[in-house]
């Protein structure tokens, strides 16, 4: 059976992950293009037809496939929202990272994933390469029908939680937040409508770039999230910090006045991916405490308190408490 198999050295293309596009998108690789053709064996054909018919492969899963999770409960879905570059693949891949570096989140123990390969493909470009960089994640893709559902099974006070971690492209996202019906932002829209909570990345680097233009989008983004929030935590996070105090003061307290205003009493934290030392508080403490904060806030929202009316009338029928008292 003829066959085409990727050319570059460690990537094992079509049966795993692109290495060069980090993800399903081999047909689109210039390696894949560029690849030959080859013979398979018919004995491996046929155990690749046979693992084909499990119902997942360890990659990211896409809404269809929820249905590995809901057997045993429903899922929590964390919404990730924010422009793009704003960091939000860096912080999976960062937390994913520390995790499997030895940090933990505080009550919460590692139970399983049904998506290890797409955890460990977004992780590996934060290695450093042989001339001392770190590549960050390639950027999500902006189709709108390309969904990277991360799973995490977690247990906390006895009882296992199935987690979800919802990515989209920013492109995608801003398109929703000018219009949430714009049929190019169908992938946004379902993780607005389907996730129990977002993390809202703010993204520092693209307000000392483009100063009031950034303040803008993350305005205009943050909005569109309160829109239809109801009660769903928010948490707030400020990206690549490491550069915050090069932002302007006027500029950041535009966007903190009305992210207060939106989302008032918010928990606000700040991340970077450059860590001076193992316990760096933007990078390892910061990223795992952005996790451990919306899980928390999920496991344990906060109550709804509603104060009862007081009424201000003189008719008797309004004042009758009944008589129950003096039985």
């Amino acid at each position: 059976m003829a066959k085409r198999r990727c050319n570059k050295e460690g990537c094992y293309a079509p049966n795993d992950f692109c290495l060069v596009l980090a993800g399903p998108l081999h047909e689109q690789c210039q390696y894949f293009a560029n690849a030959g053709i080859v013979e398979a064996p018919a004995k491996t054909a046929k155990k690749l037809g046979a693992a084909t018919a499990i119902p997942w492969t360890g990659e990211w899963l896409r809404p269809e496939q929820l249905d590995l999770l809901t057997h045993r409960g429903t899922p929590k879905i964390i919404g990730l929202v924010g422009s793009s570059g704003a960091g939000k693949t860096t912080y999976l891949a960062m937390l994913y990272s520390l995790l499997f570096n030895g940090k933990r989140i505080e009550n919460w123990d590692f139970a399983g994933s049904y998506t290890l390969d797409g955890w460990e493909l977004q992780a590996k470009t934060l290695q450093v390469q042989e001339d001392g960089t770190v590549r960050n994640p390639d950027a999500t893709p902006s189709d709108k029908d390309f969904y990277s559902l991360y799973h995490f099974a977690l247990r906390h006070d006895g009882f296992l939680h199935d987690i979800l971690f919802a990515d989209s492209s920013g492109e995608v996202f801003s398109k929703w937040a000018d219009n949430v019906n714009d049929p190019a932002a169908e992938n946004a829209r379902w993780i607005y409508e389907n996730a129990h909570a977002f993390l809202l990345f703010v993204d520092c680097e693209a307000i000392i770039r483009q100063r009031g233009r950034a303040g803008s989008d993350i305005i205009q983004l943050a909005e569109q999230v309160k829109s239809g929030l109801r009660s769903r935590p928010v948490v707030i996070i400020w990206s690549k910090a490491d550069l915050a105090q090069q932002m302007r003061e006027n500029i950041v307290e535009v966007i903190k006045r009305s992210l207060s205003e939106n989302f008032p009493g918010a928990v606000s934290l700040e991340i970077s991916n450059y860590s001076k030392s193992d316990s760096d508080q933007l990078c390892h403490i910061n990223n795992v405490g952005v996790t451990k904060t919306v899980l928390d806030q999920l496991a344990n929202p906060r109550p709804l308190h509603i104060a009862p009316a007081v009424i201000q009338t003189d008719d008797f029928f309004f004042l009758y408490r009944g008589s129950y008292g003096n039985k």
